[in-house]
């Protein structure tokens, strides 16, 4: 596939500037904010079209905050100008470079992708290997502080060999470089370079490995196999080729029986949701963390939305 070429003047094409506006808009929570910037709407408007078409953008500063569940992350947030910033390059430069090289074993966050598409693909995979081996077993690999770890210098490299274009690359890269280590997570690059970072990974499994039933979220993935000793082996190769990406497996992973339970997605591998946590009580202890000065306002609020969210799932 050759590098794309002549992206970067879709930046500050006015029309898409406009449908980055109206997207960042519709989804910011923080509704004041919003409705500050709509007040000068055309001067903001034409402040990023400057901006971008004199190659000037300084990437803003970073709100950062923590969320406990479904585990505990590190989110950033931005203030209004760069999220429309992030998103236009994010719509009109990794896009259309990044997206068409993704191979269908990854299911995460695009177009006819996501969680609903991961567990329908899962579950014809166990309904296709109960009637081919009868027995079988299932990797499952759960990557250590995934989005964190991502390598700067490899991801760069990565992205310059989708795009050949000096201007695109260099408002990517003050994006990269804008974090302190590995990618914050919320921007909708950042999103875009997780679902990228492991592309080389999938094809290995799939044309060296050659793992016919293979699945890919993000940083959890699974390989359907009816011998254990050659997953064991596949095990010890990804490994190794995730060291080369400055990469660990955590302790989460492991090989199990076709007769065992597992949790991908979030749900067993009937497609139940995996009902262990216990909501109110964990509510409860972010109130307290939150009386004690553990955990931010923000912090807190984040977290109850998330597990009154997650108790809805589980009714």
């Amino acid at each position: 596939m050759k590098r794309k070429k002549d992206l970067y003047k879709n930046t500050y094409k006015l029309e898409n500037i406009f449908t980055a506006y109206n997207e960042v808009m519709r989804n910011t929570k923080n509704k004041k904010k919003v409705e500050e910037y709509k007040k000068l709407k055309c001067a903001n408007i034409f402040r990023i079209y400057n901006i971008l078409k004199n190659r000037q953008y300084k990437v803003g500063k970073y709100n950062v905050f923590t969320i406990y569940e479904p585990k505990k992350r590190i989110i950033v947030s931005q203030e209004i100008e760069d999220k429309i910033i992030n998103h236009i390059v994010a719509r009109y430069i990794l896009e259309p470079a990044i997206l068409p090289s993704l191979s269908d074993c990854n299911v995460a966050s695009r177009k006819n992708m996501g969680v609903s598409k991961g567990i329908k693909i899962e579950k014809e995979f166990i309904r296709k290997c109960e009637i081919k081996y009868k027995k079988y077993y299932i990797l499952k690999c759960d990557i250590s502080k995934f989005f964190a770890s991502i390598n700067h210098d490899i991801l760069k490299n990565k992205i310059a060999k989708k795009i050949k274009d000096e201007e695109a690359l260099e408002i990517i890269n003050k994006i990269i470089d804008s974090y302190k280590e590995g990618i914050g997570i919320g921007n909708m690059t950042s999103q875009i370079f997780a679902i990228f970072y492991l592309n080389d990974l999938d094809h290995y499994i799939k044309e060296k490995l050659k793992i016919k039933y293979y699945i890919r979220y993000q940083d959890d993935f699974l390989l359907f196999h009816p011998s254990k000793e050659y997953l064991k082996y596949c095990l010890l190769k990804i490994g190794d080729f995730l060291e080369k990406e400055k990469l660990l497996l955590n302790k989460k992973t492991r090989i199990y029986s076709n007769k065992n339970n597992f949790i991908f997605l979030g749900r067993t591998k009937k497609g139940r949701y995996a009902k262990y946590r216990k909501i109110n009580k964990k509510i409860k202890k972010r109130i307290l963390e939150y009386k004690y000065n553990k955990i931010s306002l923000i912090s807190l609020i984040t977290s109850i939305n998330n597990l009154k969210m997650n108790n809805k799932k589980f009714k």
